[in-house]
């Protein structure tokens, strides 16, 4: 699995020159992300986020664990977002939220990490018939939108970076298994949902006393019973599939 999500189209590097005359129009349609069965979720946002969606681990091509949060059962299916393009639940994932804005991350010659500021080009709300707010005021300076967009950006960077060490500190523990679900829906219709890692239980008893303080103290062990918590959300996921059926 991939953490670059379906909906981002065109990504670029965000330019005062070239994107002086850029407005971006505000919408609370969600369409662009209907294709998206996973999302990438922050530890920051466990504790909201698990009472909507399940939370599972997925791993990268580096090998890397990460975590997401499940948004159908079908392949390209969101089940959050409706033919209007409403998001209908309590709490919509941060890496949605900050479309259609992304941080790109480049590795200098000394091997430290440059962030640049992308937009999709892709996205419909920008526009230069001055609809919406503007990316740069008349003198070039950055806009109060996209400030925030910045702050937010910056923000939610540091809560990937809080995120990978909760996933490294998982793996190096050991106490990741495979998921397998099967999946049976009233209509006869039957879904696997593999691919993904959860916490197990019992590899988390016997973990050592000291190994088990350090997570209760690093407050990590909140996120490991809000992940498992959450997994009661798949009931979710398959009520959601039983009304679209009808």
């Amino acid at each position: 699995m991939s953490l670059q999500p379906l909906f981002y189209k065109k990504i670029v590097p965000l330019n005062k020159e070239q994107h002086k005359g850029l407005y971006v129009e505000s919408t609370d349609n969600y369409s662009f992300a209907k294709e998206s069965n996973s999302l990438y979720i922050a530890a920051v946002e466990f504790s909201r986020a698990a009472t909507v969606y399940p939370i599972v681990f997925g791993t990268d091509s580096d090998g890397k664990i990460f975590p997401v949060v499940l948004l159908g059962l079908k392949r390209n299916e969101n089940l959050f977002v409706d033919k209007n393009g409403a998001w209908n639940a309590d709490y919509i994932p941060a890496y949605t939220r900050r479309y259609p804005f992304i941080l790109a991350v480049n590795k200098t010659d000394g091997g430290e990490d440059q962030f640049t500021v992308c937009i999709d080009e892709g996205y419909p709300g920008f526009n230069t018939k001055k609809n919406g707010k503007p990316l740069f005021d008349t003198k070039g300076n950055e806009s109060p939108l996209l400030q925030q967009a910045v702050d937010f950006l910056k923000d939610y960077q540091n809560q990937i970076r809080l995120t990978t060490e909760f996933c490294n500190n998982l793996s190096e523990l050991g106490i990741l298994e495979p998921m397998q679900a099967n999946i049976e829906m009233k209509s006869g219709d039957k879904f696997a949902i593999g691919g993904f890692q959860c916490v197990s239980r019992d590899k988390l008893k016997a973990l050592a006393p000291d190994k088990l303080q350090a997570l209760v103290q690093s407050g990590q062990m909140e996120l490991v019973y809000a992940h498992l918590l959450s997994l009661h959300n798949i009931n979710t996921l398959m009520g959601r599939m039983a009304v679209d059926q009808k």
